[in-house]
């Protein structure tokens, strides 16, 4: 039996970590039997975020975390999971965190807070990377990143924040590597098709909601147009987009860009809920 070291770490603290159920103490390392999840990447994820210790849209993250299963071929028990939640909503170390939720194909589940990236007023800068989406696995979030992962190194290398994924064959948007991409189209939020093989994102439904919004294919050649852009996640909510290297520069300070950012934070405030006290607790 092999083991590894699981641990979650911020510049100045450990940062929570629970192992089916059991919350490790926060000056502790973890060691946790390794599976065919952790060896070959063969399991699932979900990313959400708390805020004072509540979760938003839980349900939603636990109902696409089970769709990934299914499409990987992994049983969620989902009812389990919501319990464990309610634990960890009070185990983490700060109250607004990002969350890891792990679920491996030998049925380890592992949740991990995570620090919240902060960005400035000036907004990212992306560097466009050519991608082919995995047919097998459209729609399914696997702990297969490798790819993604690969992408944010090229994009930093370059001096940008993070990294806008276009397919290979053609040139038409994608998303970014652990984000949604949206682009304005005078005052519409425009997103790619989900068939174009892009995840459904829980924040993109919540924008959806929030502004006026429509769905279309562009190339990233054509972002030279738009009149604005946006990555949209979980973690991050909505951030302005101010360079896609070497094809469009953007304005942040506009009304709009700004209304849509306003807009989304409302709505996802909107959707903070409590999961209620853990089971016996």
């Amino acid at each position: 039996r092999r083991v590894a070291t699981v641990a979650g770490m911020t510049q100045t603290n450990r940062l929570a970590v629970m192992i089916d159920g059991e919350v490790v103490p926060a000056d502790a390392a973890v060691r946790v039997t390794m599976d065919d999840g952790l060896i070959r990447g063969d399991g699932v994820f979900e990313g959400m975020r708390f805020y004072g210790r509540q979760p938003r849209t839980p349900d939603a993250h636990l109902e696409r975390l089970a769709k990934s299963g299914a499409g990987a071929g992994i049983t969620i028990d989902t009812e389990l999971l919501l319990q464990e939640m309610a634990t960890f909503c009070d185990a983490t170390v700060n109250p607004d965190c990002g969350v890891r939720l792990i679920v491996t194909r030998g049925g380890i589940r592992i949740w991990r807070e995570e620090p919240i990236p902060a960005w400035g007023p000036e907004g990212m800068g992306l560097f466009p990377v050519a991608h082919r989406v995995t047919p097998l696995l459209i729609g399914v979030k696997t702990l297969s990143y490798a790819a993604n992962m690969r992408a944010q190194r090229m994009a930093k290398d370059q001096g940008m924040n993070d990294a806008l994924l276009y397919r290979a064959d053609d040139r038409v948007i994608l998303e970014g590597p652990t984000t949604s991409f949206a682009w304005l189209q005078g005052d519409t939020l425009v997103f790619p098709p989900l068939d174009a093989g892009v995840l459904d994102s829980i924040t993109r439904r919540i924008a959806s909601e929030a502004v006026t919004t429509i769905e279309r294919e562009m190339t990233v050649d054509d972002l030279a147009g738009a009149d604005g852009a946006f990555l949209l996640s979980s973690y991050q909510q909505a951030v302005p987009v101010h360079t896609v290297l070497g094809v469009a520069t953007f304005d942040v300070t506009t009304d709009r860009v700004r209304e849509v950012v306003e807009a989304v934070d409302a709505a996802t405030l909107a959707r903070v809920e409590s999961v209620g006290a853990p089971a016996g607790g």
